[in-house]
């Protein structure tokens, strides 16, 4: 049993994700971890309609994927792991968590997040997230940037300045 990848995506599960990382990397196991979406059963749902056939699912609060990572209490043997937003990394990890590298792909534009960084990429941050990018790195996280498995992956602090 390996996670094989730790990603942020706001999205958590979609096409993308599914047919790209997931097939490449014979994903079997999926856990989005977000506290609010682990207690709302309409989107969970939701979530489960994105899987292949047969892959195991869970979503849960980061204080419970603590504990899962603890344990190494892992279903499948290739796990991928999503956290909603980088509040949820930083929080596991403070928990506990043993994260050593993150993929960031998918922080989108919202109401605090009016400026893309840029044009060719859909990575929309503000200064909270630069400072939970440096926490990150002072906790030792390795951050880096992937939009699908087919896109070279790039260390995070080249595509955006924190």
């Amino acid at each position: 049993m390996a996670v094989e990848i730790f990603r942020v995506d706001e999205r958590m599960l979609h096409g993308q994700v599914v047919t790209t990382f997931s097939k490449v990397l014979n994903i079997d196991e999926y856990i989005v971890v977000n506290d609010v979406v682990a207690k709302d059963e309409e989107q969970r749902t939701l979530l489960e309609l994105a899987l292949p056939v047969g892959a195991q699912f869970d979503c849960v609060s980061c204080k419970t994927f603590a504990q899962i990572d603890a344990e190494n209490d892992y279903w499948g043997e290739h796990t991928f792991v999503v956290f909603r937003y980088i509040d949820d990394a930083l929080e596991c990890v403070k928990l506990g968590a043993k994260i050593k590298k993150l993929n960031v792909g998918g922080m989108y534009s919202r109401p605090n997040r009016p400026t893309e960084v840029k044009e060719e990429i859909a990575l929309f941050v503000d200064d909270h997230d630069r400072e939970v990018f440096r926490e990150l790195e002072n906790l030792g996280v390795e951050l880096t940037y992937r939009v699908s498995f087919y896109n070279n992956e790039l260390p995070l602090n080249k595509v955006v300045k924190y």
